[in-house]
């Protein structure tokens, strides 16, 4: 296992994450950090990015040519 560094738990359990850490991973302020644990029970995180709104507009294809007025209405009859 790589060692980083070492960071302090303080009061409120706020830590820092170590610049090699943040600079390895591209840890920046739309991260996500997940926390769990693997099939030993040793601590395991993940780094992923914040999903925003642009990131998913456009998956979804959908031939409807109704507008939200009419889908809306759809849902009341």
């Amino acid at each position: 296992m790589e060692v980083f560094g070492n960071t302090k738990v303080y009061k409120n359990y706020q830590t820092a994450i170590p610049k090699e850490m943040r600079e390895r991973f591209h840890v920046d302020h739309d991260t996500v950090i997940e926390w769990g644990a693997d099939d030993n029970n040793h601590p395991h995180i993940e780094f992923r990015k914040k999903v925003k709104l642009n990131d998913i507009i456009g998956i979804v294809k959908d031939n409807d040519s109704r507008n939200s007025v009419e889908l809306k209405r759809s849902l009341y009859k």
